[in-house]
């Protein structure tokens, strides 16, 4: 994994998130497993739209391997494929997510992280993600200026390090409440450059 997923989980046991942090660092590390294919786009938003937190894309990346973890454990193996596909989720990218979980849980036990029981401490993972994540930090720039006879638009634009201005991915539960401050993982440029 990347030095700086690696920093979040030596963090994420002060923090005592180590589980947590250790499905979102592996999430984030294979390509996403949610699929959106152009003729179900719809029917695909509103199933991927269960596991949204509305405060952090990072905690709807867990959301989602917490319920992965829970059907896989009722299902059969063959039942379990049918619900990734009924569902929109690539099974070959879940595989590749639990494939590496299981991998990085052996390679952390020396370093004396241990994973425990789910918990919910967003706080705790929040902090333990930042400690890697500090070249990608935002804050929300000042409205545009009030021009006569115009309602002023609010910005959604955000200021980074290095002076680098970008907007919230629109597909990210955070593009319709931008908060004052964000933390993303990464930043893409397409038509804008996102977060």
């Amino acid at each position: 994994i990347e030095p700086r997923f690696g920093r979040m989980l030596l963090e994420a046991k002060k923090h005592d998130a180590v589980r947590e942090v250790l499905v979102i660092v592996s999430g984030l590390t294979i390509q996403d497993p949610r699929e959106r294919p152009l003729e179900a786009r719809e029917k695909a938003n509103l199933l991927h739209a269960r596991f949204q937190d509305p405060t952090s894309d990072f905690l709807s990346l867990l959301n989602l391997w917490n319920y992965l973890e829970g059907e896989q454990r009722k299902l059969s193996s063959s039942a379990f494929r049918r619900l990734c596909k009924k569902e929109y989720l690539n099974y070959l990218r879940i595989r590749e997510w639990q494939d590496l979980m299981r991998q990085l849980k052996e390679i952390i036990k020396p370093l004396g992280l241990e994973v425990k029981s789910p918990k919910v401490n967003p706080d705790g993972i929040h902090k333990s993600l930042l400690a890697g994540l500090l070249s990608q930090l935002g804050l929300k720039q000042e409205a545009e200026k009030k021009i006569p006879g115009k309602k002023p638009r609010p910005s959604r634009d955000y200021l980074g390090s290095n002076g680098k201005k970008f907007l919230i991915f629109p597909g990210s539960a955070l593009a319709k409440k931008p908060p004052e401050a964000i933390m993303s993982a990464e930043t893409v440029e397409t038509s804008a450059l996102y977060a």
